[in-house]
């Protein structure tokens, strides 16, 4: 009777996710038709993905890493610092974004701005993810490693990287994901709505699907728009699906 109450009581918490990703599907199959219209947004999201993901992971690996090493001293205060800079809504890194990239150092809309912030948004998951991934490295690998006279640089690059990999990888494309589905930020920043396909140099603008179902959904009145809209929304979802699987079944293998 109790597996039965708790299996009730998960239910919503399962179909729920299923029941909006299949809804999702069903509205953006009506206009498939123009999906082919997609790919220069499709474009400025990946682009603007892995730029920001490329931007924040060093930073991340090098902030991970010395918390693995000097943990036990000011661990707690770092970790506390990421925990606050997590919780601040990217709608705040946008604003603060526009002012200082785009406006003082007259960047303007453009691919850099939009990577930067996003770098930001993203860095104290992605930073968090690394270190998990250290940590759950074997402590007598360490131990080993260090009795063979390997000083801590080798044994990063030696025993914890190379241990580390698949959750670092893991760590990497759930930021993935986080970006591309990070909207606020990029509006007052990277984006456009439309009229630009592969950016000409990073100090220029891209479309995105983010912002493009943003500004298509505000046509509520064009039938046409609106199924674009969830067109453009399904392959967003299919995007983040697929880079938060791969990530998934990457944490698995890392922790048997």
């Amino acid at each position: 009777m109790l597996k039965f109450v708790v299996v009730i009581l998960a239910l919503p918490a399962v179909m729920l996710p299923v029941a909006t990703f299949g809804y999702v599907l069903v509205r953006g199959w009506a206009g498939m038709t123009e999906a082919y219209g997609l790919m220069d947004q499709v474009t400025g999201s990946l682009l603007l993905a892995g730029l920001a993901c490329a931007l924040s992971s060093p930073v991340s690996l090098g902030m991970a890493v010395w918390l693995c090493i000097h943990g036990k001293r000011a661990g707690s205060s770092w970790l506390l610092q990421l925990q606050l800079l997590h919780g601040i809504p990217p709608l705040v890194y946008g604003l603060c974004g526009m002012v200082l990239l785009v406006q003082w150092l007259h960047w303007g809309v453009s691919l850099m701005a939009g990577a930067i912030v996003l770098a930001v948004v993203v860095l104290p998951q992605m930073t968090l993810n690394y270190l998990a991934a250290l940590q759950r490295i074997p402590r007598e690998w360490t131990e080993a490693a260090r009795s063979l006279g390997l000083g801590t640089a080798q044994v990063v690059l030696r025993v914890w990287l190379p241990g580390a990999w698949r959750g670092l990888v893991t760590g990497l494309l759930l930021s993935l994901a986080r970006t591309l589905a990070e909207t606020a930020p990029i509006l007052f920043t990277a984006a456009v709505f439309s009229g630009v396909g592969w950016p000409g140099s990073l100090l220029s603008p891209v479309t995105t699907l983010q912002t493009h179902i943003f500004y298509l959904a505000q046509e509520g009145i064009d039938d046409r728009a609106i199924d674009t809209a969830w067109s453009a929304a399904s392959v967003l979802v299919l995007l983040v699906l697929g880079g938060s699987l791969i990530a998934q079944w990457l944490r698995a293998r890392s922790l048997r």
